[in-house]
């Protein structure tokens, strides 16, 4: 069936319930500090730190130490607290998030070298063996850092990414929150109970409506599906992402709100007033199928699930369901309460989970009253997890449902909140579950009774979106694939599937009639919220439901012992069904007769069309097998295995090969254009059906990079009341931005956009444009608008602006902080002209000394008058573009304004990355790398890090070299020496021009222990 899909919709109200939720993503070490390349947070006057913030005490370890007492007191697993190992993450992380900071690390010396700048200093370790010979120690480091880094750093910051970098030792669900990201957090759960309704998702960018929900105010008013929502109240949606227009559409009950929609047929925008009530969020979906079979779909275990399943289950025996599917795929848990609640309608007896942590166990078992005995089958994938799994697994190990599907994702924790006094928050595991007989479902999830294997044949082979896949993926995201997964002395990993299944995938016979087809029209339509009159039943549900309507059976041992007839049936379908689909393509899929035949001999030649590949372009993959032996091949395939998951898991498929017979299948597989320049290694894996063996010699290929923009800007608030340039509430303002591409690549696809960082009290007017393409030296300028209002209840209003290239994925991100002023006339006019006698004047964009500078002006440079306001002239640059320039910096003249002396002052030029690469694969373990960073202005640093994936080396930093003493402010030369590990090694350096203007430049290097890399492949472009 179509499948709830998060990214491809929202359900514009709010759960008021606290779960225990799924956490799939490993927490940034940056301590949830954004680290992004690019990015930066500046205020009105660059480098201040806002007036309301005290500086972070480093050395008194508050944060760190009440995390260390919760770790002692609370933590699940002791035995994994190891002080030592928890020391060198914690530094780790530290060098990952404070650029001037590199950590040499020798745990077999018993000794850390920590560089700041270009201060250095060896700490002895092998003396911490407790929690608190680690505080002591770190203090002591911490001492070090602080006196060495660079000047207005965010102290706070350090300690936070040390907490993150120690957890990570733990488990990768134990995580520390900054302030700001908890205070997000609350805020999203905290009060905002009332919602509209309706489910929205984003169709050629532009928030749409897919469907009201039944008897809510969105249904009432009517709205419709395809409604488009142009503006919220006064703020337009185009720059809205679909949570921040969840947010605006929530608020307290029975307030109202007003929502301006486009409708296809109508010449005007229409009006909805519409009040907030308290939305009911049905987490279950249920019809009757076939054969009597009641289907229930569980999204997620939300406060009512339970009575929802149970009214579900009531609605389906009235309408005759005999037997019963349970659809907990794509589930990413909830409240375990209601896990305990839905596996209790089911089983009659039994635990049905234990919560286990330290000593203490919490077993929870089931009632007997309100059972339901029919046969019941559930299906599962890695995308069920924590409660769902909580309910799978008590129904397979109580002997009651079979399960069906694949692993599910094996999240078998606990984590509780923690909050600290300085407005962060501790997420700590605190505990495992348990499904009945004592089995852990950590890090193993639940095996399914009959696993389901989906194959994908297209109906053509003649371009990179023919995707062929007869395999399951080499590569899963699961709880077992997080760094630092917990384990369990409860775990078995000796569980196997009792029947697989492999069946050819029918993608559903729809289309998204609210899209264009354009290639960023959201996730296809099978992946969509599915409406209630527009159901799929799947391959999954097909098979569950015959599986359960064949037998009266309530127990799942007897179940499975019935379902070997079916799954025959089924298996010899789906072969049939494989076998013609191949036909089509020219392929003899038949499989290996009863009798003794000779042996076949395969001889394979792999090749690609080219050795090398600019990014964008198309890689054909061709193998030719030719079989000289004396018997027949049957169902030669072959699998691509390479580091590159763009190319990894591409198939070929010969089928049968009769003696003295080649076959030759090619595979297309277009390269992204963002793709970075490195050399790939594919080999290839063949199978043959009575075991053939086949060999073949890799192949290289080339993957140059496309040269890449590089966005520099200049921005101007323009005020729209009283004309000081400042931020009063109450007016209007324009943002004047000028972004050029200094890069030497084209922005195929360049946007510019404005995000409300403050909340209420500042409304976006004009907040987004496409830019056109970009070439390498173009400009252009736009005006974001935005209304600061009487409702802001901060002393700054925030907006961040974003630029960024869809097609090579380059971006440069910005948050502006405004202070806001008390209210006032604004400049008196004046006229007459004004000459600079300073050798060099600031031009800024307001009447106050921390208003952003715009320009700089040097001696002689005569500007017209328009007012005055205190000390400030307000001038006229050109192009009715004003400024304001302090009057000690002028005089009066007569003289005509003469502008040229006048430079624009460009608020972000990230520095150039200049680079000598020798090679893009070599067979030492070490890598000479050397370059220049340059910029117009100043170069802060360069750093270094590398990441290899197949050694689990995740972003570690192994060069930094400072500038302090440089001979060259503006540039900075560097060399050095780069540990590499067996396969692909991602290598990022990264050039700082201040604390927050950086560039970087990513590249692959293959480390290989032979040299049969051809020289047009490894050399640089």
């Amino acid at each position: 069936m179509r499948r709830l899909s998060l990214n491809g919709f929202l359900i514009a109200v709010v759960s008021a319930a606290a779960a225990l939720l799924l956490t799939v993503v490993r927490p940034a070490p940056e301590g949830l500090v954004r680290f992004g390349i690019g990015d930066r947070e500046v205020r009105a006057a660059p480098g201040q730190a806002p007036a309301s913030a005290g500086k972070h005490d480093l050395t008194a370890l508050d944060v760190f130490n009440v995390t260390l007492v919760r770790i002692r007191d609370a933590y699940v697993d002791s035995s994994r607290i190891d002080p030592e190992k928890m020391l060198y993450a914690a530094l780790d992380s530290v060098q990952f998030n404070i650029p001037e900071v590199l950590i040499e690390a020798s745990p077999e010396r018993g000794q850390v070298v920590v560089v700041v700048n270009d201060k250095k200093q060896t700490f002895v370790t092998g003396d911490v063996d407790s929690p608190w010979r680690l505080s002591s120690k770190l203090k002591k480091i911490f001492r070090f850092i602080e006196a060495h880094m660079n000047p207005g750093a965010d102290l706070a910051k350090v300690e936070y990414a040390a907490v993150n970098g120690m957890l990570t030792t733990l488990d990768p669900h134990s995580v520390l929150l900054d302030p700001e990201t908890a205070r997000e957090m609350d805020v999203s759960t905290s009060g905002k109970f009332g919602g509209l309704g309706i489910v929205i998702g984003m169709r050629d960018r532009k928030l749409t409506v897919l469907r009201p929900i039944k008897g809510t105010p969105a249904e009432r008013a009517g709205l419709t599906r395809g409604d488009v929502i142009v503006k919220i109240g006064d703020e337009v949606t185009e720059h809205l992402t679909l949570q921040e227009a969840v947010d605006r559409m929530r608020g307290t009950p029975d307030t109202r709100i007003t929502l301006w929609v486009e409708r296809k047929g109508e010449s005007g925008l229409l009006r909805f007033d519409i009040a907030r009530a308290i939305i009911r969020v049905e987490s279950v979906e249920s019809r009757l199928l076939a054969d009597a079979v009641g289907y229930i779909q569980v999204r997620q275990f939300s406060g009512s699930t339970g009575q929802e399943v149970k009214e579900a289950l009531e609605s389906l025996e009235a309408q005759g369901a005999r037997a019963w599917v349970l659809d907990l795929r794509g589930n990413p848990g909830g409240l375990l309460e209601q896990a305990i609640k839905v596996a209790d309608l089911f089983v009659d007896q039994g635990t049905i989970v234990t919560t286990v942590g330290g000593r203490e166990r919490d077993p929870r078992r089931a009632r007997r009253p309100g059972t339901y005995k029919n046969p019941i089958a559930v299906l599962v994938n890695g995308g069920s997890a924590s409660a769902s799994e909580i309910v799978a697994g008590a129904l397979k190990n109580l002997d009651r449902a079979v399960i069906v599907g694949s692993n599910t994702f094996g999240k078998g924790s606990v984590q509780v909140l923690y909050d600290n006094k300085d407005g962060s928050k501790l997420k700590l595991t605190i505990a495992q579950y348990l499904t009945p007989g004592d089995r852990s479902i950590q890090s193993m999830g639940i095996v399914p009774d009959i696993l389901l294997q989906r194959m994908v044949v297209p109906d053509k082979n003649d371009s990179p979106t023919d995707y062929l896949r007869l395999l399951p993926p080499s590569r899963s995201y699961r709880e077992k694939d997080l760094r630092a997964h917990l384990t369990s002395r409860y775990a078995h990993d000796d569980e196997k599937p009792s029947h697989r299944l492999a069946y050819v995938y029918e993608p559903p016979n729809q289309r998204d009639e609210l899209s264009s087809g354009g290639e960023d029209d959201g996730p296809p339509i099978e992946d969509l919220e599915p409406l209630e009159d527009d159901f799929y039943e799947d391959f999954e549900i097909r098979f569950a439901r015959e599986l359960v309507a064949q037998s009266t059976a309530a127990s799942r041992s007897k179940l499975l012992a019935g379902a070997k007839s079916l799954i025959a049936r089924q298996r010899s379908a789906e072969e049939q069904k494989l076998a013609q689909a191949l036909t089509k393509l020219g392929l003899d899929w038949r499989t290996a007769s009863a009798g003794n035949e000779p042996p076949a001999r395969l001889e394979a030649t792999l090749r690609a069309d080219h050795e090398r590949y600019q990014a964008g372009e198309v890689m054909t993959v061709t193998g030719t097998v030719t079989n000289r032996g004396a018997g027949p091949a049957y169902r030669v395939h072959a699998r691509v295995q390479a580091d590159d998951p763009v190319i990894e898991d591409a198939e070929l498929v010969f089928g049968y090969i009769a003696p003295g017979q080649s076959r030759t299948w090619s595979t297309q597989i277009r390269i992204p254009k963002d793709a970075h320049d490195r050399v790939d290694r594919l080999s290839f894996a063949f199978t043959e059906d009575r075991d053939t063996p086949v060999a073949t010699t890799p192949v290289s290929v080339r993957l140059v990079a496309a040269k890449r923009p590089v966005f520099a800007y200049s921005h101007q608030l323009i005020d729209e009341g009283n004309g000081d340039g400042l931020v009063q509430k109450d007016e209007t303002h324009r943002l004047r931005v000028t972004i050029k591409n200094i890069g030497e690549g084209v922005a195929e696809e360049p946007s510019a956009v404005l995000r409300n960082a403050s909340g209420d009290g500042v409304v976006l007017k004009k907040a987004r444009f496409e830019l056109g393409a970009l070439k390498p030296g173009a400009s252009k300028t736009v005006e974001f608008v935005f209304d600061v209002g009487a409702g802001l209840g901060d002393d700054e209003a925030v907006v961040e602006m974003t630029v960024y290239d869809a097609a090579l994925r380059e971006s440069v991100s910005e948050k502006l902080h405004y202070p806001v002023r008390r209210p006032s006339a604004g400049p008196a006019p004046a006229t007459g002209h004004a000459k600079v006698v300073r050798p060099t004047a600031a031009i800024r964009e307001g009447a106050a000394d921390d208003a952003g500078q715009i320009a700089s002006a040097s001696k002689g440079a005569v500007f017209r008058v328009t007012g005055r306001q205190g000390d400030w002239y307000r001038i006229e640059l050109g192009n009715s573009q004003p400024g304001f320039i302090a009057a000690d910096d002028v005089r009066q003249t007569s003289s005509r304004a003469r502008a040229a002396a006048t430079t624009p002052n460009w608020q972000v030029t990230p520095p150039s990355i200049s680079l000598q690469i020798p090679s893009y694969v070599t067979r030492d373990d070490n890598y000479r790398l050397s370059g220049t960073a340059s910029d117009d202005t100043h170069v802060e640093d360069v750093y270094i890090f590398v990441s290899n994936e197949g050694d689990r080396v995740e972003n570690r930093k192994v060069f930094y070299k400072s500038n302090r003493h440089g001979k060259r402010e503006s540039a900075l030369d560097f060399e050095t020496e780069i540990p590499l590990w067996p396969g692909t090694n991602r290598i990022t350096v990264v050039a700082r021009e201040t604390d927050d203007v950086r560039s970087s430049h990513t590249m692959f290097v293959y480390r290989t222990p032979d040299e049969k890399v051809t020289a047009a492949q490894a050399a640089r472009p």
